[in-house]
């Protein structure tokens, strides 16, 4: 199975496999952008999702995120209708269902976030080279190939295109 990760400056932090990467932007739109439809969340649903966050982004998309997890840690894991075959079976999810809150199901999300965010503008500080934050396939030799694809070809897909990374 198809492992994801967010890349961001010199490294890929890995969330898991598809599935759950696609849970955790179901649950964001679902208990997030729809109960909060006043805040702007596409920097989350449509910027990081299907594209590349750019530098001028990272801290406002940080401060997203960081609404996101205190919304996600009210809300109960019960909120999402679990496959508990799953559970013990790593090649089809890394998530924990038995957790209190979805908060705590997918902190791992914010942090490797966090950390991709803060790995980008270290990149930059050091080398005067912006590597943006983004979702993308973290398994071998896709993720090379991934590297590679020009920002143009991100910034060309609409908003009913599959994300790369979903491909």
């Amino acid at each position: 199975m198809r492992k994801i990760g967010f890349d961001g400056g010199h490294t890929v932090y890995e969330l898991g496999p598809v599935s759950d990467v696609v849970l955790f932007f179901e649950c964001l739109n679902s208990f997030v952008v729809s109960q909060y439809p006043d805040q702007d969340w596409s920097l989350l649903t449509d910027r990081l999702y299907r594209r590349y966050l750019r530098r001028d982004e990272l801290e406002r998309s940080f401060a997203l995120m960081e609404r996101a997890r205190s919304i996600f840690s009210m809300m109960p894991s019960a909120s999402v209708e679990w496959d508990e075959s799953l559970q013990a079976d790593r090649d089809k999810t890394w998530l924990d269902s038995r957790q209190d809150t979805l908060g705590t199901i997918f902190s791992r999300y914010f942090d490797l976030f966090s950390k991709a965010k803060d790995s980008a503008v270290s990149f930059l500080d050091e080398f005067g080279i912006y590597q943006p934050v983004r979702v993308l396939v973290s398994d071998m030799p896709a993720l090379i190939v991934e590297k590679k694809r020009p920002l143009n070809e991100y910034d060309a897909l609409g908003l009913s295109d599959l994300p790369f990374w979903l491909r």
